[in-house]
């Protein structure tokens, strides 16, 4: 358990994460990591078996842990209720005799070998079933992996549901170096999205009264800075630029844990995309990585707001944003760069995103400020105008 006092509003933060690993080797040092539980669950897909998981259950088994393993078969690209049904069922073995008299047995902890769906699902299982879990990371490719909350496919939506916090971060470089180019990319694009998100949260804080923590908005735009610096140095796969992207993660999932809530990490960015992410579902296709579909919804907000501020009276407003326009500067001469690749190029679809995301969650960002000044149409025409004009 991490505990320390603030100057905030809720006085103390604290998250039910007992520690992280990020070192080369990292793998070979789960057994001391784990060394309170005994019946230890791996969960992985066949991706994230051949880079990690085959590796893990080998140490496990050398020392008396290993309980049972779960290979996802096929590709494993989205957090949904099938997914997390094999998991539980999966949890004891299937093919054991039955006892009417006793409820199944249990692993003592669940050891997700993966990134974004097999930690997402393998969190709300650990939620469902009440049992502690951790994870192993394959790819530096999200912000989420200390996160208290799963954004599930479920009922025709996805939406953000309640989970719980790894006790555990097992990230081991060895591995993170040699994953996927554009994963790598996904997770920079990720932390883009705090620079948005946390000017969400200043707004809202501002406009509406909403709890605000001063300590954590400066650590994670410290991280996601942290990240920029090291993102341009991803091609040549050094380990000391993906361990400072991965503790850069870190700091924002433990903004997470700590507040209770997804503030920390999220603000229109993240809905526009969830938005893109599930018209793609719809369509029958594949969505795109999240970490890509947030970096392109970032400069889609960062647009609105550059607006917003040549536009404004506001003296406060046009002060708050403009703490932000070199951050917004800086992820566009990333994106540009590095050619960030667009995920979303029809127009439609980019504005029907933005109608989308104003209904899809309850959270004040720019999106709400500008449908209640009257400007929320305008704004969304304009800025996915000139986001596509980015491409040309």
């Amino acid at each position: 358990m991490i505990e320390f006092a603030c100057s905030c509003a809720m006085k103390k933060h604290k998250a039910p994460i007992e520690g992280w690993e990020i070192s080369s080797g990292a793998i070979n040092k789960i057994p001391e990591i784990l060394k309170d539980y005994h019946k230890i669950y791996v969960v992985a897909d066949e991706n994230t078996y051949a880079a990690a998981g085959e590796k893990v259950v080998e140490v496990l088994k050398a020392c008396g842990k290993h309980l049972r393993t779960l290979v996802l078969d096929g590709e494993v690209v989205l957090p949904n209720c099938e997914t997390l049904g094999k998991i539980i069922l999966n949890a004891n073995d299937t093919a054991a005799k039955p006892n009417i008299f006793s409820y199944s047995p249990l692993p003592d902890f669940i050891l997700a070998v993966g990134s974004g769906t097999v930690n997402d699902s393998c969190r709300l299982a650990s939620y469902r079933l009440n049992l502690p879990y951790g994870v192993v990371a394959t790819a530096p490719s999200m912000d989420g992996y200390a996160s208290a909350g799963t954004p599930f496919l479920f009922n025709g939506s996805k939406a953000t549901v309640q989970a719980t916090t790894p006790r555990y971060i097992i990230a081991d470089l060895d591995v993170l170096k040699d994953a996927p180019y554009e994963m790598m990319l996904a997770g920079i694009g990720d932390m883009f999205g705090k620079y948005t998100g946390m000017l969400d949260w200043e707004l809202a804080r501002d406009y509406v009264g909403e709890y605000f923590c001063d300590k954590i908005g400066q650590d994670v735009i410290a991280a996601a800075n942290k990240c920029l610096e090291n993102g341009y140095k991803l091609e040549a796969r050094d380990k000391d630029c993906i361990k400072a992207i991965m503790e850069g993660f870190l700091v924002t999932g433990l903004g997470m844990a700590y507040t209770g809530n997804s503030r920390p990490a999220s603000g229109a960015e993240h809905i526009v995309a969830h938005a893109w992410e599930l018209h793609d579902v719809e369509h029958g296709r594949l969505p795109h990585l999240h970490g890509l579909e947030v970096c392109e919804a970032t400069r889609l907000i960062a647009i609105m707001y550059k607006m917003l501020y040549k536009e404004t009276k506001d003296a406060h407003l046009k002060a708050l944003i403009e703490k932000y326009l070199p951050y917004f500067d800086a992820v566009e001469e990333f994106c540009i760069r590095m050619q960030v690749p667009p995920t979303v190029t029809d127009r439609q679809v980019v504005v029907d995103g933005i109608h989308r995301a104003l209904i899809m969650r309850d959270r004040y960002t720019i999106l709400f400020y500008l449908r209640d000044q009257g400007k929320f149409e305008e704004y969304a025409e304009k800025a996915a105008d000139q986001l596509l004009a980015l491409y040309q």
